[in-house]
């Protein structure tokens, strides 16, 4: 991701907006603890990945998957052992995982489509282009040709067996506009032809820059990062922000939590750092 230059006659209106979003919480400390010394320990990265972009946990394989902005993708123990590495066309951002078929799913900046993508195979299966249409604007998410597109960035799958298609993407848009939205892609009813994604709904939070994003069953919560404003985000699906956490580390560009309490997330300068994540024991004592 380049970091996008805002110009003056904005920087007021997402002041404003980033002010109306994080007055609702109360900022706190990320409750964790870093191996060794803090800021300076943790990094598991052993492939030395390029601005490392998005991260999930995969949780029937139990290991992780990072994507890259040059176009990469790679497979690793949650100790940072490879297991596999590879190039992937495209200014890849983010990654999720659906936990029902073990499919992985990655979206692409610029081009504004998401990858379904075969971890065994290790070979993608579709693409779902991305209507940027919504609430009748067709050009709601907005193309940029004279500056680089700083564009769709994050990405979490949150299932439902409700849903035809067994959920839905929660899919966060950096600028032109900065916003979280669910996005219904046709994942079981389509198996053959042309795909697209269409936006289903536009969460109401006011957030700036979100990088990153997955979804915790267990609190029924998006956590998001910011990596402008060095912010953690826990939101419910209604767009509530719930908790927000002053984050750790620089340039936070992936965001992963796995079942044994740890999180990671992949930094665009480099390292993907692991802590323990407390923030359970953190809400019994209060």
């Amino acid at each position: 991701m380049k970091k996008a230059l805002v110009p003056i006659a904005l920087a007021a209106p997402l002041l404003v907006a980033a002010a109306c979003a994080y007055r609702l919480a109360p900022v706190i400390p990320f409750p964790c603890v870093w191996p060794g010394t803090p800021g300076h320990a943790g990094n598991i990265d052993r492939i030395g990945i390029e601005q490392p972009s998005g991260i999930a946990f995969h949780p029937i394989r139990r290991t992780l998957f990072v994507v890259g902005d040059n176009g990469f993708i790679a497979e690793m123990r949650t100790d940072g052992t490879p297991i596999f590495g590879q190039p992937l066309a495209g200014d890849l951002e983010g990654i999720t995982a659906d936990p029902a078929t073990g499919l992985l799913y990655i979206i692409v900046e610029g081009d504004d489509v998401i990858l379904e993508f075969d971890p065994e195979r290790r070979t993608v299966l579709r693409r779902f282009t991305i209507d940027r249409d919504f609430g009748g604007d067709p050009q709601f998410l907005q193309k940029q040709r004279d500056r680089y597109d700083d564009g769709v960035e994050a990405i979490a799958w949150v299932p439902d067996p409700r849903h035809r298609e067994g959920g839905t993407f929660y899919i966060g848009n950096q600028w032109d506009p900065p916003a979280l939205l669910e996005v219904e892609a046709p994942l079981r009813s389509q198996p053959d032809g042309t795909w697209r994604a269409r936006i289903v709904r536009l969460l109401p939070t006011r957030i700036n820059d979100p990088s990153d994003m997955y979804y915790d069953p267990g609190t029924r919560r998006l956590n998001v990062v910011c990596d402008t404003d060095n912010l953690l985000l826990e939101i419910a699906l209604s767009g509530r922000i719930v908790k927000q956490y002053s984050f750790p580390g620089d340039t936070q560009e992936g965001l992963a939590k796995d079942d044994e309490g740890f999180i990671y997330f992949a930094q665009d300068i480099g390292g993907i750092i692991k802590l323990r994540d407390l923030r359970a024991r953190h809400d019994r004592r209060r």
